[in-house]
């Protein structure tokens, strides 16, 4: 603690004693120690903000990548354009004796069917539900979990 070892706080004791006398020297070490409790107190709040702040960045981090993967995921499929599903089939001959109906394109084998703007949607909901799930449930550290001890000697009011 400071470099201070025993023989030093018996002398810093000592003139304490002979400075502030026998009477008034119990008043100041129970006064410095309030003090000492206060400051841990309003240190482990601070640090439990700056906590709960970095969760909470993390969180928004998380959530705008996922809204940038959505974006990415939703763009290129709003930018093709959309095309009529008369130009896209062919012409029905007259005598044909069923409705027209607009056939589906053939899909190549070479092409995989890509997924629907709502389908990856979804999918990217699902991962984030999941994400979100493994890591805030997991177990908390030991020090977290525990709760503050009450303090030893409350102040009585006078």
């Amino acid at each position: 603690m400071f470099g201070i070892g025993m023989p030093e706080l018996i002398l810093i004791a000592v003139v304490a004693l002979i400075v502030l006398g026998p009477k008034k020297l119990p008043d100041l070490a129970k006064s410095m120690g309030r003090a000492v409790r206060e400051f841990r107190k309003a240190t482990s709040e601070l640090k439990e903000t700056f906590q709960v702040d970095s969760e909470i960045a993390e969180a928004k981090k998380a959530f705008n990548e996922f809204h940038s993967e959505v974006n990415k995921a939703v763009q290129p499929e709003a930018a093709q354009p959309e095309t009529p599903a008369a130009d896209a089939a062919p012409q029905a001959p007259a005598e044909s004796p069923a409705p027209a109906a607009a056939p589906e394109p053939a899909a190549t084998p070479e092409e995989p069917a890509e997924p629907s703007a709502a389908e990856k949607l979804e999918e990217l909901k699902k991962a984030f539900e999941a994400w979100n799930i493994e890591k805030f449930s997991a177990p908390k550290s030991a020090d977290s979990q525990a709760p503050d001890p009450p303090p030893a000697d409350k102040p009585k009011s006078a």
